[in-house]
Formats: structure tokens, sequence, C-alpha cells
């Protein structure tokens, strides 16, 4: 933590933030200070200080009694958090996650999410019954998101984050040139990198690593790159292969999916690998690492059943630096 936040906070009353979380929940300014045990004025003061806090108003009037704008309501999940937090620091309280509420929100490649999400739900009904899921279709810049607080933990490439990022290894995989079996590239005998390059491809838009590997190779290379249809949807990248003109490279576990296509092992290809990342703001929240080691375990058993490739081992990747 940095000597301007430490400012910021000494001279801020947290119990402000307390009464915040209350309001919200409560859209009364009389009930959120009977719950509080404070006057109904000094409840009404508080609020002045919240919009003086954060400078603009939290709350509007409406009936009997006022309503959240929008800037309070995505406050809520945050304050939260930090609230089960607190409670947890100061009770020293272990972790239960069937006591626990909030929201988390998370985000993988919509193929490997077919078949994780039933199994993920399925433990988070057992185990922890109360929390609520958000799945986030895959971004381009899943950092950005993360830093942002709209994700809380995202799988993606092994990337270089930003230094308030951890990530751990999940996986590693193999990719092949799929394509059409009416594509040119499949009358070809023996087809060649060369030949590959020949064609115009489709391009995974929001990949940031493997694409990136590829435009890489053919530079090194001495090819041209010719993508003329991207998406941002792998699946829906995949069905565009069957009109037969795009090539694209994709992951070896779409051979499971026995889309009728045809496919290309070439050893010039890099393998990828994945990983899942969360932001250092909630590193240690107990919700958040229980969920992370939920979709750690079950990415394991996943590979075990032969859903998902091989990982090549594990790592975490420390922040160079932690925000508090």
């Amino acid at each position: 933590m940095n000597q301007a936040d430490i400012a910021r906070i000494r001279s801020c009353d947290l119990n402000l933030l307390l009464c915040l979380a209350v309001l919200i929940e409560e859209q009364s300014v009389s009930k959120s200070a009977e719950r509080l045990g404070l006057s109904q004025p000094a409840m009404s003061q508080n609020l002045k200080k919240l919009h003086k806090l954060f400078d603009e108003p939290l709350f509007v009037k409406q009936g009997q009694g006022i309503a959240a704008t929008e800037k309070a309501q995505n406050l809520y999940q945050p304050l939260h958090q930090w609230l089960q937090l607190s409670s947890r620091l100061l009770l020293q309280k272990p972790f239960l996650p069937e006591e626990a509420t909030g929201k988390i929100r998370f985000s993988m490649v919509a193929d490997v999410a077919e078949a994780f999400v039933p199994q993920l739900l399925a433990r988070m009904m057992q185990d922890a019954p109360n929390v609520e899921l958000e799945f986030i279709h895959k971004p381009s810049d899943i950092f950005a998101m993360l830093e942002s607080g709209d994700l809380d933990i995202a799988a993606g490439g092994v990337e270089l984050p930003p230094p308030n990022v951890y990530g751990r290894r999940t996986s590693t995989e193999r990719y092949l040139v799929f394509f059409s079996p009416e594509h040119p590239l499949a009358g070809l005998k023996n087809p060649t990198l060369a030949d590959v390059f020949a064609f115009e491809h489709a391009r995974y838009s929001s990949s940031n690593l493997v694409e990136q590997q590829i435009d890489q190779l053919a530079q090194e290379q001495g090819f041209t790159r010719r993508c003329s249809f991207s998406s941002s949807s792998i699946l829906v990248l995949l069905q565009s292969l069957k009109a037969g003109r795009h090539l694209a490279f994709l992951p070896e576990r779409f051979l499971r999916r026995r889309e009728q296509l045809s496919y290309l092992e070439l050893s010039e290809i890099p393998w990828a690998e994945g990983m899942l990342y969360w932001h250092a703001r909630v590193h240690k929240d107990p919700l958040i690492q229980w969920f992370k080691d939920l979709c750690l375990d079950l990415v394991q058993e996943m590979i075990a059943a032969g859903s998902l490739p091989q990982s090549a081992g594990s790592s975490v990747t420390a922040p160079a630096a932690t925000p508090a």
C-alpha cells in the first residue's frame, strides 16, 4: 500500500462504508438507522458524508424511501466482500463455503465452459449454495477486466500479466490446423507450412497469445498471413470452417467434437499453455481463493477423465507488487 492510499484511508471514516452497505440493502434511511442502532438524523448526516466522500449522489428519493444509483449498486459487491473479510479477520472465523454469500464473475473459453460449467454448478449447489456465479464470455483483454473488478477470476493463455495479477498454470495443449474436407488443402499430398499460409485464415479474436504466436511464426518464415474472418467465439470460428474457405489454428481437443473437419499436424505450430488468473485484490479473499481451488480441482478431474489435455505442471506467478 502506497502513502497516498494510506493517507486517503486515514482521512475516511470506515464506518461510513458499513452505513453505505446497509443503506443499499435497506433502501431506507430509517430502517438503516434502526439496524445500525443510530438515530435517523445521524444516519441522514452519514448519507450526506457518503455523497461528499464519493463526490456524487449515491441515492435518490423514491416514494417514502430511497433508491440506490447505479454507482451505489456497483459498489455493493466489493463492499459486501470487504465486510465479510473484515468480519472473519476480527472474529478469526474460519471460512465456510456453505455459509458464504456474494457473486463471483469468471471467464473461460466457451468450449471448455460447455463441459466445465455443469460440473462447477453441481459442486457449487452442494458446497456453496448461496454464492451467485456470473459467466462472462472470454474478453480480448482479461487483465483489464481483472484490473477493473469486472472479473474475479479468468482462464487464459500464458501471457505476461501486469504486476498485480497472480496466475496458476493449468494445462498444455498442442494446436492443429483445422479445415473443411472440401478445402483445397485437403487435396494436397503432404502439405507444408508454406501451403497453410497460402490460404485465407480465420482468426480467434479473443485469443491474445496463440494468434500472436502464429503471426510471429509467419513473419519468421517470410510468409504473409491473410485473415479474412474473425470471431470472439471459438465455437463460431469452428463452424465457420465448414464453409470451406478458411483454415484455423485450434486446440487438439476439438478432435473429440467430431465436427467432420480435416486437420493437419505440423511441428512448427506452437503448443499453448493454459492459466488461471486472479487479481491481487482478491488474493486473500477466502471466497475467491476457495473458488479458485475448486476450479483447479475440477480441471484436474477433467484432465484425468480425458476431457482436457494433460497439464505440463502448475505454478503460481506472484505479482511484483501487491496492492492492499
